[in-house]
Order: C-alpha cells, then structure tokens, then sequence
C-alpha cells in the first residue's frame, strides 16, 4: 500500500491516522461515488462542495471532533 509501520520513539499526536484515512478513502473511490449520488451544488461562489462537507463531517466523526 505503499507505507510502512513499525514503531519510533519519536513523539505523534492524536491526528496521526488522519492521512492512512485518506488514503482510505482514495483507495475505494469514495468521492467519485459521493460525485455520482447528485448532490445539489452551492449556489454562490463562496459555497461549499458537497464531498467537501460530507469528508469534513466524516473525519470529525471518525476522531471524535463531534
């Protein structure tokens, strides 16, 4: 998969698993599938996309946020 895992006396922080969820995501396609369910797009140039809110919402879930 392209990374390795062993352990380091280095310190991490509690968001260290936030780019293996990513490459999670990547990995099974996630946003062209959000993309393909037509979601409705913002209306003004200062909105947001819709796989930006719902990978947003998803993470925060996933590391407790909310």
């Amino acid at each position: 998969m392209g990374f390795e895992l062993r352990f380091t006396d280095k310190k991490i922080t509690a968001w260290g698993g936030m780019g293996l969820m990513k490459r999670m995501l990547d990995r099974i396609g996630f946003q062209a599938a959000v993309a393909a369910c037509g979601l409705p797009q913002p209306g003004s140039d200062r909105g947001y996309a819709p796989i930006q809110l719902i990978l947003q919402f998803m993470l925060s879930v996933w590391y407790g946020v909310v």
